[in-house]
């Protein structure tokens, strides 16, 4: 995209954040990245409290800023919008209750220097006081600080997670039409894997731009009946997608294609096995009849395998006798 106006677009959803957008915006404009050189999209995802005066502000100060809204439809949506109006070669999501490193430049100068498709690195978790937690991210499974190809990423052992975590050349997204699908609870996981599967060069840093804040009352905590099943329900969509993507791959890249098929079985075996561990819990609620009636309707359960190791092997014998998970 020679025609681009910016490097890095940073985009930047947001629904009832007015505790967060503020800190999150100023993390921003903070950092030592050039103005000329990146701009902010924020997307009010439908928000009810004050969230979208204080993002006007900023836009009516800062001239790479830009408003925009839409009726609440979600994150996925609000992301999908803020990147098909963004101007930039390469795109970055941000979590408006999250905030980014002070130093940032260097995330351009690597970008420049390495031209790659994807530049994924790591998230640095911290408490709301700023007490560090842990780092997030980190792809143990893949080299490091080298340029490899977005198919040897996922056969090396990629194992997809926060979208936060990559910068991504927009040009990737609109020639493959991969966007983040509507209304499920991982979006990120389903998107950076079939991102990494179209990739050309891809790139992962060491560096840890982005700061993740663990926030006492974040729904990624919830464990409310309904919220555990429709995550379980998500995870079937997810699998669903991956067997397509696998398809797809099975001439051009073969070794890829049953790579992420042997990922298929592995989230496939993670979920029944899921409700094996916490069936005191989810049988009583319908959770778990609901799940498997849902996985046998796609073909998922019993499970088929083969398996790699003897353990997953004698485990899923057991686990398809569907008693044991009531």
């Amino acid at each position: 995209m020679e025609d681009c106006k910016y490097k890095l677009s940073i985009i930047v959803p947001m629904y009832n954040a007015e505790q967060y957008i503020g800190s999150c915006l100023n993390s921003i404009i903070e950092s030592d990245l050039p103005k000329d050189k990146y701009e902010v999209i924020i997307i009010n995802d439908g928000s009810k409290d004050n969230g979208p005066a204080i993002a006007k502000e900023y836009v009516s100060k800062y001239e790479n800023f830009i408003y925009l809204e839409q009726e609440n439809q979600g994150q996925s949506v609000a992301r999908n919008n803020g990147i098909r109006k963004s101007y930039g070669e390469y795109v970055w999501c941000v979590d408006a209750d999250d905030k980014v490193d002070s130093s940032l430049n260097c995330l351009l100068q690597l970008l420049a220097e390495f031209h790659v498709d994807i530049m994924a690195f790591q998230l640095k978790q911290v408490t709301e006081s700023g007490d560090y937690l842990s780092i997030e991210c980190s792809q143990p499974n893949v080299k490091h600080n080298c340029i490899m190809k977005g198919s040897d990423a996922i056969i090396s052992g990629y194992r997809p997670s926060s979208v936060c975590a990559l910068v991504i050349r927009k040009q990737l997204m609109i020639d493959n039409s991969l966007f983040f699908k509507k209304g499920i609870t991982h979006q990120d996981v389903e998107l950076s894997y079939k991102l990494f599967a179209h990739a050309g060069d891809v790139y992962f840093s060491d560096i840890k731009p982005y700061i993740y804040i663990k926030h006492p009352n974040s729904t990624t905590t919830s464990i409310k009946p309904e919220k555990r099943k429709k995550r379980l329900l998500d995870d079937i969509v997810i699998i669903e997608s991956f067997k397509d993507l696998s398809k797809k791959f099975e001439e051009s890249d073969p070794k890829m294609a049953k790579t992420i098929i042997n990922h298929v079985r592995d989230l496939n075996f993670g979920i029944v096995h899921y409700l094996y561990n916490n069936k005191k819990e989810l049988s009583p609620l319908g959770i778990t009849n609901s799940i498997l009636e849902e996985l046998q309707t796609k073909h998922l359960y019993p499970l088929k395998g083969p398996y790699k190791t003897w353990k997953h092997r004698v485990m899923s014998f057991l686990l398809n006798k569907e008693f044991l998970l009531k």
